[in-house]
């Protein structure tokens, strides 16, 4: 019986083996071929959005930084005004400390007083 099942059966080949293997692989190849296609894809879609994502954020930061040099020019033109105005006010004050010295020096040296400053 065992003879007739073994008849019924085709007797397998070296070469009807490799036909097999080569099918297999093809197969096998095609299919990484397509799942690199699928991850390329997503990856240049993954890359694609970060360049945006990056690119948009880049934009933002540039603006915000506009607006911060704007301010910044605002408060460095704020701070030579103060700077005028206190070397205004220091001359001011040197100059009526002095005027004071003045007035006790002859007041001490009783000296007659030449000039009345306004």
């Amino acid at each position: 019986m065992e003879e007739k099942n073994n008849q019924k059966e085709k007797e397998l080949t070296l070469n009807d083996l490799a036909q097999m293997m080569e099918g297999g692989f093809k197969r096998v190849d095609k299919r990484f071929e397509e799942s690199r296609k699928y991850t390329k894809k997503l990856i240049d879609e993954k890359i694609e959005w970060l360049a945006r994502n990056t690119q948009d954020n880049f934009l933002s930061i540039e603006g915000k930084l506009d607006g911060v040099e704007g301010r910044l020019g605002k408060i460095e033109t704020g701070m030579e005004d103060i700077k005028a105005n206190l070397n205004k006010k220091v001359d001011r004050f040197e100059h009526k400390d002095l005027e004071i010295r003045v007035e006790k020096m002859e007041e001490k040296f009783k000296l007659k007083q030449r000039l009345k400053f306004a």
